[in-house]
C-alpha cells in the first residue's frame, strides 16, 4: 500500500465497461473539442458526511461503487477510452474507446479524523495543498507500435475518512468532454449507484454522440489545429497539483438576499444594462474584489490604467445553427471575454463598470442574430496570447450542474470543491448547498496575502450594501 502523510492508498482498481454489451466507439474531435485539447486536468472533489467503518467501505460500498460505475460506462464508454494523437500530427486526434480499456480507481484512506473532514467541508480557509492528495492523478501517457501517443481521459478516487465520511474525487481530460457532458456522467453513475436494481438512464443523460451534428460552416477545424497541433499532447495533461504550495483555498457564498442587493445596485446606477443576471452580478462582485485585492491599499497605484479580462464560458448547444441536442457528449462551448480599464473597476463605480462589461461580453457573444455564436471566432487564439495571466479572471464551473443533488444512496453531499482552480488562477462557480434560498457558492485559490485582502473586501463591501 502506498502511504503519503495525508492518504494510504489501499487498492488500484481498473474498472471496465461490461465488454460484452459496449462496443468500439471512435470520437473525432470537432474543432470545439480542439479549444480545450490543451487545458489543464479539470479536478473536482465532492465531500459526503457518510460515518462507516473501513470494513463496511471495503466490503459493501466499494463492489457497490464497482459494479455501479461500471455500468454506468456502458453508456458512458468514451470515458473509459483514450485520447490517440498521431505521431507526425498528420491527423485530427480521437477519443477511442476499444475493449480492455478502463477507468482507473484508487481507493484510499485518509490518516486524520473527524476534525480534518469537517475543516476540509466547511469552506472555511485551508491551505490548498491540504485538498491535494484526494485528486486523482491521470495516469501517464504512453505510445502505441506505431508512435501514437496515448492519452487517458478519466481517473477517480474514492477516499474514506473512517466513521466520518466519504471523498469521491474526479480527474478528466477537457478533451473529452466539457462540464455538462462528465455532470451527466456524475448523474447517471449516482443514478445506477442509488438503486439496488437495474434503472434506466432518462433521455436528458444519455449521451448523445453523432459528431456531425457540430457544422463547420466557417473552416475552423483546419484554423484550430493549425494553433494546436505542435503542442505535445502528452506534455499537457500532467497533475501538477503538488506543486502548488503557496495557496489558500476557500468558498465564498453570496446568498439570494446579497446578490438582490447587488443586483439592484447595479440597475440603480446603469438602468439600461442588459443580461444583470445572478451570474453577471456574483461574478462582476467578485471581479471587482479579485483586482482590488491585489494591492496593498485602496490608495495603492490608484492610476493604473491596465486592462483587465473576465473571461466565462458559454455552453453553445442551443445557439448554434442548427442546434445540437443538450445531452451532446463532447466540447460545446464559446468564450465571453469581458474587459474594464483596473481604475475603473477599483473605482466607485467599479461593481457597475465589471457588469456593464461581463454583461456585453455574454449579449456580444450569444445574442449576435447577425454573427452568430462563433462569430469572430478566427481571432480567439490571437486575444488569448495577448493576455497577461494576472490581469485575467476566468470562471470555471456553472450553477447549471449542481453537485449538491448527487446522492449516490449515501445522502447530499457536505461540500463539493474545484481544485482546478489552484492551477488556473481563476474561481469556480456553483449552486450554494442550500441552492433553494438562490445562493451560489465561489471557490477561490489566492496566495495568502492576497486572500486575507481579498476576504476583507468582499465581507466590507457587503456591508457596505
Amino acid at each position: 500500500m502506498a502511504t503519503s502523510n495525508a492518504v494510504t492508498v489501499l487498492e488500484h482498481i481498473p474498472v471496465p465497461p461490461p465488454p460484452e454489451a459496449t462496443p468500439k466507439l471512435t470520437l473525432p474531435l470537432t474543432f470545439l473539442d480542439l479549444l480545450c485539447l490543451h487545458m489543464i486536468p479539470v479536478h473536482r472533489l465532492i465531500f459526503y458526511q457518510h460515518p462507516i467503518s473501513k470494513t463496511h467501505f471495503l466490503d459493501t460500498l466499494i463492489p457497490t461503487i464497482k459494479n455501479s460505475l461500471s455500468l454506468t460506462l456502458q453508456h458512458y464508454a468514451p470515458l473509459a477510452g483514450r485520447l490517440i494523437a498521431s505521431p507526425d500530427n498528420s491527423t485530427l486526434p480521437e477519443i477511442r474507446y476499444e475493449e480492455g480499456d478502463t477507468v482507473p480507481l484508487v481507493l484510499a484512506e485518509a490518516n486524520s479524523g473527524e476534525c480534518h473532514f469537517n475543516d476540509l467541508t466547511s469552506g472555511d480557509p485551508r491551505i490548498c495543498t491540504e485538498f491535494h492528495p484526494l485528486v486523482p492523478s491521470l495516469p501517464p501517457a504512453s505510445r502505441a507500435p506505431d508512435g501514437s501517443v496515448i492519452v487517458p481521459v478519466l481517473a477517480l478516487q474514492v477516499t474514506l475518512f473512517s466513521g466520518v465520511g466519504i471523498c469521491i474525487g474526479i480527474t478528466n481530460h477537457h478533451a473529452v468532454g466539457d462540464a455538462s457532458s462528465i455532470f451527466g456522467f456524475m448523474k447517471a453513475w449516482a443514478l445506477v449507484s442509488s438503486h439496488e436494481s437495474p434503472v434506466s438512464l432518462p433521455a436528458e443523460i444519455q449521451p448523445f454522440y453523432d459528431r456531425t451534428v457540430i457544422r463547420d460552416e466557417k473552416g475552423l477545424e483546419t484554423f484550430f489545429w493549425d494553433n494546436v497541433k505542435q503542442i505535445k499532447v502528452e506534455d499537457r495533461h500532467v497533475h501538477r497539483l503538488p506543486q502548488i504550495t503557496d495557496r489558500i483555498r476557500a468558498t465564498f457564498t453570496l446568498t439570494r438576499d446579497n446578490i438582490q442587493r447587488l443586483k439592484n445596485r447595479i440597475l440603480s446606477g446603469r438602468p439600461n444594462l442588459a443580461h444583470i443576471s445572478s451570474f453577471t452580478t456574483t461574478c462582476s462582485y467578485i471581479w471587482i474584489c479579485w483586482v482590488k485585492s491585489r494591492y496593498e491599499s485602496d490608495t495603492d497605484k490608484i492610476g493604473d490604467d491596465e486592462d483587465e479580462f473576465f473571461n466565462c464560458a458559454a455552453d453553445c448547444r442551443l445557439r448554434l445553427d442548427p442546434p445540437v441536442p443538450g445531452n451532446y457528449f463532447g466540447n460545446c462551448l464559446v468564450a465571453c471575454f469581458g474587459y474594464a480599464k483596473t481604475k475603473r473597476l477599483r473605482g466607485e463605480e467599479g461593481l457597475l463598470d465589471a457588469a456593464e462589461g461581463i454583461g456585453e461580453a455574454i449579449r456580444r457573444r450569444l445574442y449576435d442574430k447577425e454573427r452568430g455564436v462563433l462569430g469572430g471566432a478566427e481571432d480567439w487564439f490571437k486575444l488569448m496570447s495577448k493576455l497577461k495571466i494576472d490581469r485575467v479572471l476566468t470562471v470555471i464551473g456553472s450553477p447549471r450542474f449542481d453537485y449538491y443533488e448527487l446522492d449516490f444512496g449515501w445522502g447530499n453531499p457536505k461540500m463539493f470543491q474545484m481544485p482546478s482552480t489552484d492551477l488556473s488562477r481563476g474561481i469556480s462557480l456553483s449552486k450554494a448547498k442550500d441552492h433553494e434560498g438562490g445562493g451560489l457558492e465561489i471557490g477561490l485559490s489566492l496566495p495568502a496575502t492576497q486572500f486575507d485582502n481579498f476576504t476583507r473586501i468582499f465581507t466590507k463591501d457587503l456591508e457596505a450594501l
